[in-house]
This record gives structure tokens, sequence and C-alpha cells, in this order.
């Protein structure tokens, strides 16, 4: 089990059989990996971190603890893809009835969202179709939303995460942040768990399922809207936030690997 932790009560009575010609059965297997202290569990996935990133969130890490930082003064941004999805993740039904089957589209219809949230709240959210150009980002993103937003709660300055995305590193998004003072905090590449903002999409995804429910493109973009506006507030985005202080112990402990956050 120690070297192949999927393998089924089954297979492992195929391979007592082939290499010790031992039979047991099915049950007593099971019986002695419980006791043993196996159990079975479903699949849990994790963001795929390669190993020059691993080096690179632990020392990040460290580094972290090391200034007591409170990310007092980050914004963190993400884009995010928002699918129409109205049923919940689970449903009930009586023991005498047949399982309700809620239909679901081969190719739903999405809308893509980009904002950030900080200590001092949430920025305001930009909803699109299609796929954000390096132009759009610098036009609609950065001066309409972020410098705007940076002036009026941060006007000592402030440290502007986001991912390394090609728009993000293209040369002409660098001049543009350059001249507008916009000083990009870098983290380590393929780190979800360190980006708070992650932890709203969840949110978001999860109201607009389970609350609102939408049918149309324009009743999810008004979820989207709504969701915004009621929900994220500055206490809210600072819990968020606070959360990293789980996350960046659990990072030095894994040596960098996925935290499962």
């Amino acid at each position: 089990m120690a070297e192949n932790d999927e393998m089924t009560a089954r297979q492992l009575q195929a391979v007592l059989m082939n290499k010790t010609n031992v039979s047991l059965s099915i049950a007593t297997i099971k019986k002695t990996r419980r006791k043993l202290g196996w159990r079975c569990e479903g699949t849990r996935y994790c963001q795929l971190i390669r190993q020059p990133n691993k080096v690179d969130r632990f020392h990040y890490a460290l580094t972290c603890i090391r200034n007591k930082e409170n990310f007092c003064n980050v914004i963190f941004t993400d884009e995010c893809t928002i699918e129409l999805d109205h049923h919940a993740r689970i449903s009930f039904r009586k023991l005498d009835e047949q399982p309700k089957l809620k239909p679901r589209p081969k190719h739903p219809v999405k809308v893509h969202v980009w904002s950030g949230i900080s200590r001092t709240g949430s920025m305001p959210i930009v909803i699109f179709d299609g796929i954000m150009r390096t132009d759009f980002y610098i036009n609609e993103i950065l001066g309409k939303a972020v410098i705007p937003y940076a002036r009026l709660n941060y006007p000592n300055g402030y440290r502007f995460m986001q991912d390394n995305d090609p728009k993000h590193t293209a040369n002409a998004t660098k001049t543009f942040m350059k001249d507008n003072d916009i000083y990009w905090w870098k983290t380590p590449a393929e780190s979800p768990d360190l980006n708070p903002i992650e932890l709203v999409w969840h949110q978001l995804k999860d109201y607009l399922r389970r609350f609102h429910k939408p049918h149309t493109k324009d009743e999810l973009i008004c979820g989207i809207k709504t969701f915004w506006t009621t929900n994220m507030t500055p206490e809210l985005c600072q819990t968020y936030i606070s959360h990293l202080r789980k996350v960046i112990p659990a990072v030095i402990r894994r040596e960098g690997k996925a935290t499962g956050y």
C-alpha cells in the first residue's frame, strides 16, 4: 500500500497469491488494511508544481515569515472563467424515488471576470467575453480599475500582485506599469494557494449555483454583480487575506509542494 495507495482489495489479493501463494478473502484483506490504519477516501487533486517553483515557493514563504508579513498594502488580483450553472454540487432524494438527473449543456455559456482584493476591500469587478488581450489589460484593467483604486486606497504606495500570464509580462504592460508607478510584487509561479482571491472565485461560483441559479447569460452577469456588491465586504476580504497565515507555514512544512488550500 505504501508503494501504491490506489491498490484495491482484489488487487492485493492477487499480489499475495502471486508472491506468497497465500489465499485470503476480500473481507479479511479489508479488515486487516483497516487495522493497519489505511482508509479509503476520494482522490484529492492539487496544483502541479515543478521543482524550480517549489524552491521559489519555499524561499518566498520563509521570507514572509522572517519579515512578519501581514500583506497590509498588497492588492491581490486574478481573472477567472464563470460558467452558467444553476445546480448545487449535492442534492437529496427519498429512498423510494429515482435519482433526479439534472441536465448540463456540453458547452455552457460562460463569461470571464477580473478583480482584486486588499485589506481595504474589493476592487470593481470587470466582466468581459473572449480572451483578454494586452491592450485590454492595460487600458481597461490597469488604467480604469487598478490606478483609481490604488490612488484612493493606497496614496503612499502599494504592492500589486498578478501572475505570470504573458499579457502581464509583455513589454507594453511593463512600460505602462513603470510609467504609472505600479509596483509588481512578484510571487512564485504555479501558486494559486498564495493568492487569496482564489477563495473569492470559489465562493462566487458556489453562490451562483446554490442561490442565484442563473438560466441565461444576462442572469449570470446579474448574479455576479449582485454577489460583488452585497457579499464582498472589507471584513470578508481581510478574512481571505488572513488565510495566508495558514498557507505560508504549510508551504514551508511541505518544502514548497502544493498545500491543498
